[in-house]
């Protein structure tokens, strides 16, 4: 085999997809794990403003599924990541900035997975086992030290979800800009890039201002966004085949 053909073969290699069992599958993850976040969104306690701790902590406190719904939130997540990672890893075989994107993408759709973990570890074991605490505590001296340590985990969660939305959406961002730079479903790429300045604009948001209404109001359609991302790139995946040459991964 000569230096060219290895060359050739090479490059056509580089624009079609890994895998496309491997997208279909990743693309079904993301949509299965978004799904999943609304009826787990609707157990989660939400009547009281979140930013005001005192009455969100008495309505945590009389949660029974805390743990388990903070539990299955995680497991969405994780899907979620799984099927970025699955479109990422496709685009990093791309050449140029796309192929980079989709690295950058790849590696910080994990990092912002193990960043969420950290958090629901916080929030779904700490935080519960803190507010409890407070709500059992007996003299005003013994609630008053319970509510402060409640309120410092609180903090720290805070923290972890601003970090967690910006670094996701750094991974929407540099995944929407890649897809775009393909040419091939640009307006996937640009709603993914959409998504991720939303997704990062709420990280810093929630830095400044904690789980604020601000932050909430800008959430909401920007997981509308991913949503969109997700299914249009479900769609794109199980009607394509990998039969000859693609400009780009399955999107």
């Amino acid at each position: 085999m000569t230096t060219t053909t290895i060359e050739r073969r090479q490059h056509t290699d580089a624009g079609r997809p890994v895998d496309s069992t491997r997208l279909r599958l990743g693309a079904g993850a993301m949509v299965v794990g978004l799904l999943g976040q609304v009826p787990l969104g609707t157990l989660h306690p939400h009547q009281e403003y979140a930013n005001d701790s005192a009455a969100a902590f008495h309505e945590y406190a009389h949660s029974e599924d805390w743990v388990l719904v903070h539990l299955g939130q995680y497991v969405g997540v994780l899907l979620v990541a799984i099927g970025l990672v699955a479109v990422a890893t496709s685009l990093a075989r791309q050449r140029g900035p796309a192929g980079f994107l989709g690295v950058v993408a790849a590696v910080t759709a994990v990092t912002s997975t193990a960043v969420f973990a950290v958090q629901m570890a916080v929030d779904g074991v700490a935080l519960k086992a803190a507010v409890d605490a407070w709500v059992s505590a007996t003299g005003s001296a013994e609630r008053d030290a319970a509510y402060l340590v409640a309120e410092s985990v609180r903090s720290v969660e805070k923290g972890l979800s601003a970090l967690f939305n910006v670094t996701n959406g750094v991974t929407m961002l540099s995944l929407g800009v890649g897809l775009a730079l393909t040419g091939r479903s640009r307006w996937l790429g640009w709603i993914a890039a959409v998504a991720g300045l939303g997704l990062v604009a709420v990280g810093v948001i929630t830095a400044r201002t904690g789980f604020s209404h601000e932050a909430t109001a800008l959430m909401l359609p920007t997981t509308a966004a991913v949503a969109v991302f997700a299914i249009g790139m479900a769609v794109t995946a199980w009607r394509r085949t990998d039969s000859g040459p693609s400009s780009a991964p399955a999107a």
